[in-house]
């Protein structure tokens, strides 16, 4: 092999094993916050309280708690700052998560990793970037993965759940601005929606979201199009 391809191959391995123990850092002390609620982490941590519902104004009760438990279990020792823009699965174009994700996890661990969680939309939500924006290649379903808590409280990889084509994510995108002419919130929530629309984890994927949904691929090793592969052998270059 050439000397290129022995440190693709390389970089791949080192990639899969800073997953594989970020994931089971991520099992384990999803466990331990659930102990400390019951069994209800993503129930007690999503219970809104209206404020003005046509304005469409609500607050989470109990989510600086949410945060104040599960970060006992990774240690906050810097913040996690992006010199450059997160890219998306293909590395075509920047990303862009936003209903319970983020693209750019902003708080810095001891080992180098990012993680943030988010609590929005009635989501729970865990995303990390395994070795940190310094090392790269800071792209979505590469280093970057994300995770929701399920209606049972089990920590779930998003998977891909649909194919959503350039020509859906365009017509979803001009309902958004044709319903939201102001851009104020609600636009950047359809527009959200529309971008991580069916998790997607393509190659030929344009949405902003692209990667989102590779994270139940990465956990079980599997290319997402291509069973006959391993996830870390299918990575886009």
């Amino acid at each position: 092999m050439t000397i290129p391809t022995l440190v693709a191959n390389y970089q791949k391995k080192v990639l899969k094993t800073q997953f594989t123990k970020k994931y089971a850092e991520i099992s384990q002390a999803v466990l331990l916050a659930k102990s400390e609620t019951n069994g209800n982490f993503k129930s007690y941590c999503t219970l809104l309280k209206t404020i003005d519902a046509n304005a469409g104004k609500f607050e989470y009760l109990n989510k600086e708690e949410c945060f104040a438990i599960f970060n006992k279990y990774f240690k906050q020792v810097g913040t996690c700052e992006y010199k450059n823009d997160v890219v998306t699965y293909n590395k075509k174009n920047t990303a862009y998560t936003d209903i319970g994700s983020i693209a750019t996890p902003g708080k810095l661990l001891a080992d180098g990793s990012c993680y943030d969680m988010v609590i929005n939309s009635a989501k729970l939500g865990f995303t990390f970037d395994m070795n940190g924006p310094d090392k790269g290649p800071n792209a979505l379903g590469h280093d970057i993965f994300s995770f929701h808590m399920d209606n049972n409280d089990y920590l779930q990889p998003i998977k891909q759940s649909s194919i959503y084509t350039d020509d859906d994510r365009d017509a979803a995108i001009a309902v958004c601005e044709e319903k939201y002419p102001s851009k104020g919130n609600y636009y950047y929530s359809c527009i959200a929606v529309a971008e991580q629309k069916g998790y997607p984890c393509r190659k030929d994927s344009n949405q902003a979201a692209n990667g989102i949904g590779c994270s139940w691929y990465a956990v079980h090793d599997k290319c997402p199009e291509d069973n006959t592969k391993g996830y870390w052998d299918c990575l886009p270059k």
